[in-house]
């Protein structure tokens, strides 16, 4: 079968979309937490968000994938999504400690109100950005790719995520912005620009939000003209409640074993991404004292991540581009995940017996390259194993694999084994958890167990060989 060429209007669009997308979704999963934390100095309302977010881009998942089933349309959810996605970007800058302080009058109430408030904004905002891109965007890219081409695609997919934290570390810089003050903030403070911490990062946070949040409207704007039409085919079979039922019928699990057995893969996988995902920058962020790696918000910190992101990024797409179709795919999640088990082990070693920098920045590099060549295996297996017919319900179980069930295993495995400290000097009365290297333990040890059900699919796939087309 000859392969279906994709183009350059497809290439910017995924590029594009894509890219923005995982932008609103790097500043969700990492750089929001870095600023609640700011305002808290604990992980609490981190892991809060962690699991309701999960929980809301679940449900709009699995109701908005089915619905743009039934109407047959992709576009339109990714465009009015998008749009709205971006305002409430901007929304988050709102929720500071001192705006809260001044509602309150009180120190402990405030704290509090930012954890909750941030949480119900965070909420709306999944809804939106899950409606979008993880039922409506993706379904759109299952369905205008193929499995010739989806080995490519998904390995350039797979690093827009770390691509999106390079831009957002980029767009971060000049407002200064961080868990803790950088040197140039910490002037600030000691010269009374600002009374605390807290309101000096506030300041720079608001301007990133709404920075962020102008670039992702404009981009759900744009895609209403950049984005092919829909290849989707209106799939009303059965009512819209059965539907929702549909992915965990016996039946249904049996007659798709490959497709369930890489979600229970993805599932354990994931959980190990998120034991150490919500925290990883504030740990990097914080100091020594306070069991973090000390690399503070300033240039050190920059510099270190943008070589962890850079490299594991541009050694994914060389997988993509060489490896991915010419080799086992299965073979190839083993290679990833060993990798990604000597960065967990390595950094957790490291992180609690003898803090070395280069060295943490090398074991983070391993283990993120490991994240990403497992991720792009075993996203572009579901995409080959998705139902045709029935691409956006199966988005939503998808999601429960990959998105709820482990952002509620792992962190909140992590957060129950981290200690407790006092941080703020400004804010003495300001203690909670704190990221901690045992994380990556907890992280090791669900990348030992997605080996498990990947081992069993290996069985299934000897006993029922793909077909080989020419």
């Amino acid at each position: 079968m000859k392969e279906k060429k994709l183009g350059a209007r497809f290439w910017f669009a995924i590029l594009l979309v894509g890219v923005i997308g995982q932008l609103a979704w790097a500043i969700e999963n990492n750089y929001i937490n870095l600023w609640v934390y700011s305002q808290t100095q604990n992980t609490d309302s981190i892991t809060l968000m962690t699991v309701t977010s999960a929980l809301a881009a679940t449900l709009a998942t699995f109701f908005i994938g089915l619905l743009s089933d039934r109407v047959g349309k992709r576009k339109i959810f990714i465009n009015v999504c998008y749009i709205i996605w971006g305002v409430t970007v901007f929304a988050f800058g709102l929720f500071s400690y001192h705006n809260m302080l001044n509602l309150t009058k009180d120190q402990a109430t405030a704290i509090l109100l930012v954890g909750v408030f941030m949480t119900a904004m965070d909420i709306v905002m999944t809804f939106f950005g899950s409606s979008g891109n993880d039922a409506a965007f993706n379904a759109w890219l299952t369905e205008h790719t193929e499995t010739h081409n989806r080995g490519k695609v998904e390995s350039v997919v797979s690093i827009l995520p770390l691509f999106a934290n390079v831009l957002m570390l980029g767009i971060g810089i000049p407002f200064h912005i961080g868990a803790v003050p950088d040197e140039f903030l910490k002037g600030q403070i000691e010269a009374g620009v600002y009374p605390d911490s807290q309101a000096g990062l506030a300041h720079g946070w608001f301007y990133y939000f709404l920075v962020c949040g102008l670039i992702v409207t404009l981009v759900g704007v744009i895609s209403i003209w950049l984005l092919p039409k829909d290849n989707c085919v209106p799939n009303r079979e059965s009512s819209y409640g059965r539907k929702l039922i549909y992915g965990f019928r016996p039946s249904v699990i049996k007659e798709n074993k490959e497709f369930y057995l890489l979600l229970v893969t993805f599932f354990c996988f994931n959980s190990a991404v998120n034991s150490f995902m919500p925290y990883y920058l504030v740990y990097f962020q914080n100091p020594v004292e306070n069991y973090g790696a000390g690399f503070g918000s300033g240039i050190d910190f920059y510099v270190a991540f943008a070589i962890i992101l850079i490299v594991s990024s541009l050694l994914t797409v060389l997988m993509g581009i060489f490896l991915m179709n010419r080799i086992n795919r299965t073979l190839l999640f083993f290679v990833g995940l060993g990798v990604g088990s000597i960065g967990a082990l390595g950094a957790f070693l490291v992180g609690s017996f003898a803090l070395n920098r280069p060295l943490m920045v090398t074991l983070g590099t391993a283990l993120i390259l490991g994240y990403l060549i497992c991720t792009a295996v075993l996203g572009a297996g579901i995409r080959d194993k998705t139902p045709e017919r029935d691409v956006g319900l199966f988005q939503g179980v998808r999601m429960i694999f990959v998105v709820l069930l482990p952002m509620v295993t792992g962190p909140l495995i992590s957060q129950a084994l981290f200690p407790t400290a006092e941080f703020d000097p400004n804010n003495p009365t300001l203690a909670g958890k704190q990221p901690s290297p045992v994380m990556f333990l907890v992280t090791l040890g669900f990348f030992l167990l997605s080996a498990v059900p990947m081992l069993f699919l290996r069985q299934v796939q000897k006993k029922n060989p793909p077909e080989v087309k020419e």
